[in-house]
C-alpha cells in the first residue's frame, strides 16, 4: 500500500459505532443530585443473557442490561449510580462502566430497579403547601408533586396511637421505590385505589442496587 493510501484507510471508531448500527436510539444521562442532564442521540441497548455467565448469586438479573454510549456524545464519563432514562421513559441505574473499542464508547451494565424489585404499583406524591382561602387566612393545601412513581406498598408492623386518651389502631406500611425523592413531613402518598397514606420517616437507600423505603401510615 503507498504512502497515499494511507488517509483513506483511516479508521475513526467513534463515527463506525453511531453511522452503522442498528437499533439506536436516544436516551437521557442523569446524575443523581445534580439538575444536569446528558441527551445521547446513538445509545445502543443490549440485554444481558444471564446463562452465557457464571453463576451470579443474583447479581445478574432479568432486569439487567448493557449500555453502548458513544464517548463523543457523553462530555462527562457515565459512573456508577447515574441513571439512564430511555427512550420508552424507562429508568435504568447504572452498576458498572468500563471503556471499549479503543475508549470510543462506554459499556455500562444497567438494571431498571422498578422491574427488578417488583415495584407494580403507581403512586402519587402529594406535598402541602401554603395558601389563602377565600377569606384570606393562611392555610396548608395538598398539591400533586410527583405522579406515576413506581413502587411496592407491603405491610409493616401496625402501630398504636393515642387520640383524646383513648387507644386506636392505624395501620402501617412500607413503600419501596427506586428513586431518591427527598420525601418528608410535608408529603403524603396517595395510592393507585385512591387511599391516603401519611408519611413518617423516609430512609435513602445505602446502595445503588438497592431501594428507597417510606414508612407510612393509612389515614382514615
Amino acid at each position: 500500500m503507498s504512502s497515499g493510501d494511507e488517509t483513506a484507510m483511516t479508521f475513526d471508531p467513534s463515527q463506525d459505532f453511531a453511522g452503522v448500527l442498528d437499533g439506536l436510539q436516544t436516551v437521557t444521562l442523569v446524575r443523581p443530585g445534580s439538575s444536569a442532564a446528558t441527551t445521547v442521540p446513538h445509545a445502543l441497548c443490549r440485554a444481558v443473557k444471564t446463562r452465557e455467565m457464571e453463576p451470579s448469586q443474583g447479581q445478574y438479573t432479568a432486569a439487567d442490561v448493557a449500555w453502548h454510549l458513544p464517548a463523543s456524545e457523553t462530555p462527562e464519563a457515565p459512573r456508577p449510580g447515574d441513571v439512564i432514562v430511555d427512550a420508552r421513559d424507562r429508568r435504568w441505574t447504572i452498576l458498572t462502566v468500563r471503556a471499549a473499542t479503543l475508549a470510543s464508547r462506554w459499556r455500562c451494565l444497567a438494571r431498571d430497579l422498578a422491574l427488578a424489585h417488583g415495584l407494580d404499583a403507581a403512586v402519587r406524591i402529594e406535598k402541602a403547601t401554603p395558601a389563602k382561602s377565600e377569606s384570606g387566612a393562611e392555610q396548608l393545601v395538598w398539591r400533586l408533586w410527583l405522579a406515576g412513581v413506581r413502587a411496592r406498598i407491603q405491610p409493616a408492623e401496625r402501630q398504636v396511637a393515642t387520640q383524646h386518651e383513648q387507644l386506636s389502631t392505624a395501620a402501617a406500611f412500607t413503600l419501596l421505590v427506586a428513586e431518591d425523592l427527598a420525601i418528608d413531613h410535608t408529603c403524603r402518598v396517595r395510592g393507585p385505589d385512591g387511599k391516603i397514606y401519611r408519611v413518617l420517616g423516609y430512609r435513602k437507600a445505602q446502595r445503588i442496587d438497592a431501594l428507597s423505603e417510606i414508612d407510612v401510615m393509612l389515614e382514615g
